[in-house]
């Protein structure tokens, strides 16, 4: 938390002088996302992540793919690439997150089922080549505090952590051949204040689809996705008062 408070940057090893172990777990987690983007049990299929990606289950003849470009696009495609028809259910997950109920398609044409956030939808059917599923996964700006300072606040959008991009880290060196090192000079970390309990009075949507900035502040900064900054310096938790 400490990082995140004082305008700290991303530090990453070199290619020979440093390495910390967190870097070569950090790549290992990376191999284990298509585990669990579908489950499957005898009843049929989950659907957990909204990744394009592609699910061959060779003993059913079931192919599905999934087309998204989820968080930049708020919502995901289901299109059945099965080479026979099969029954089973299909289990999509609706992300707690969500405010409501999402709007689903089938081939084109609203259901009238649904499932509440941070549950599943199920659709029971007999399964064939070209049947499309659609869900629209309408995003919202939303905020939650440290449990002993509810000054100190994190901004989401949807499931995207956002942060405050407070700029570039100064060089270390003073300027010219052979300067010698120098400390950068001292950060402030920025304060902010709320127009109100609802975000989205004081940040406002920026320029692309995951881009917000503050308004109404003494110095007002941009907000981006966490895994979008490097570097710069940034704030997850910011003090609003």
């Amino acid at each position: 938390m400490s990082l995140a408070l004082n305008g700290a940057r991303k530090n990453f090893n070199s290619d020979f002088d440093d390495f910390w172990c967190c870097t070569g777990s950090g790549v290992e987690e990376y191999s284990k996302l298509n585990d669990s983007i579908y489950w499957r049990d005898e009843q049929g299929v989950y659907v957990n992540l909204f990744i394009a990606s592609e699910l061959n289950w060779e003993e059913k003849g079931f192919k599905l793919r999934q087309d998204t470009k989820f968080p930049q696009q708020p919502g995901t495609t289901l299109v059945v690439e099965a080479a026979r028809p099969v029954h089973m259910a299909m289990r999509v997950r609706v992300p707690g997150w969500l405010t409501t109920a999402p709007v689903v398609k089938l081939n084109g044409k609203a259901i009238e089922a649904s499932a509440e956030p941070g549950s599943y939808l199920t659709l029971a059917r007999t399964w064939k080549a070209g049947d499309r599923v659609e869900m629209e996964l309408p995003m919202h700006l939303s905020v939650e505090t440290l449990p002993d300072d509810t000054t100190l606040q994190s901004f989401l959008y949807g499931p995207v952590v956002l942060a405050a991009d407070l700029g570039a880290v100064p060089p270390r060196r003073a300027p010219g051949d052979g300067g010698a090192p120098q400390q950068r000079p001292q950060f402030e970390t920025p304060t902010f204040k709320a127009a109100g309990a609802d975000p989205t009075a004081w940040v406002k949507p920026g320029d692309g689809p995951l881009a917000f900035h503050t308004t109404g502040q003494a110095k007002d900064f941009p907000l981006a996705p966490l895994n979008s900054i490097f570097d710069k310096r940034y704030l997850v938790y910011l003090k609003v008062t």
